[in-house]
């Protein structure tokens, strides 16, 4: 159970998200794992430079592309002009576990349907050894002859 923030961690999260002239980065917003994202502006006036500061993490070489949701991925890239908002990512992240599921579920028949066609093949290859033998006919055991012209 989490407590109510204390008037420090208030007072600190308006600062962070405050937009001061004197300030060179603010903090933009955060993800369901706690990840912050941050944006500064260019001083030569082209596109803020934007990264994220992940809260497991404090080696870049431990970074995994997987670890970000796509929205905060698209606006770190720029593709996105607005920040995604914590609903947003509360509906991507059931329609991933949805589809999961569903791959996961088409797998399992697959598997199944597999299983019975290779059963099916097995059968079928003893009916027709058994025909054949029965028959008299061996595979493989007659030769043809060259004809005389």
């Amino acid at each position: 159970m989490s407590r109510a923030p204390t008037f420090l961690q208030r007072f600190s999260h308006v600062y962070k998200t405050s937009r001061f002239p004197w300030k060179k980065h603010v903090l933009i917003g955060h993800d369901l794992s706690g990840n912050e994202y941050w944006e500064a502006p260019n001083p030569h006036q082209g596109r803020p430079k934007r990264w994220v500061q992940m809260k497991e993490q404090q080696q870049y070489s431990d970074f995994e592309q997987e670890q970000l949701p796509v929205q905060w991925q698209a606006w770190l890239r720029h593709t996105r002009p607005t920040t995604p908002t914590i609903g947003e990512i509360i509906e991507a992240e059931k329609k991933r576990q949805l589809i999961m599921a569903r791959a996961k579920q088409l797998d399992e028949e697959w598997e199944q349907r597999k299983l019975q066609l290779q059963e099916e093949e097995t059968l079928l290859l003893e009916e027709n050894k058994q025909r054949r033998t029965a028959d008299g006919q061996y595979p493989g055991s007659w030769t043809p002859t060259a004809r005389e012209r």
